[in-house]
């Protein structure tokens, strides 16, 4: 078994086929994801560094009806615009807005911006506008459609605080 410096520790509970890797800040984690994917498993990040968007800056002529009303309630208003991506199907999504999106702070903080929330099944356009393949997919867009930071993945309350804050609100 070959350790992997970006590993600070680890747990293994091999009947239930889970486990928990601690990783320094700042450590690169994609081989890390690539072996777990490449054991047949989709790993769940429950805490992880938000990221800047690399393959869209700019949201240009979305299709879907619903992303261009949002864009321009938050461009009247002023204030960012948070996408959450997800579905019915995926029990990550559920777990963010039964968690993350219920949390006190949370509510209190999304109060300075406008929130979307996708249901990738009723909504393709807006899926194939800002090429989401996976969810829970979380962005946050200025009102003109900058790409302003994106999260693939679950984000526990705290987690989803930094991301914000990341982004620059």
């Amino acid at each position: 078994m070959r350790v992997l410096p970006q590993v600070e520790g680890a747990e293994f509970d091999i009947p239930s086929e889970t486990f928990t890797l601690q990783t320094s800040a700042g450590a690169d984690t994609a081989p890390i994801l690539a072996a777990i994917r490449n054991l047949g498993y989709e790993p769940e990040i429950l805490d992880a560094t938000p990221e800047k968007a690399d393959r869209i800056e700019q949201l240009r002529n979305p299709t879907s009806a619903r992303l261009r009303e949002a864009l321009a309630r938050a461009k009247a208003r002023q204030v960012p615009l948070v996408l959450d991506f997800g579905g019915p199907f995926c029990r990550l999504s559920k777990r963010f807005e039964a968690t993350t999106l219920a949390d006190d702070r949370v509510i209190a903080r999304l109060s300075s911006y406008e929130l979307l929330q996708v249901d990738v099944e009723e909504d393709p356009d807006a899926t194939k506008d800002l090429d989401v393949h996976g969810v829970p997919d979380l962005w946050v867009l200025d009102g003109t459609g900058k790409v302003l930071a994106r999260h693939n993945g679950y984000l526990a309350p705290d987690a989803f605080l930094a991301f914000l804050e990341a982004a620059g609100r």
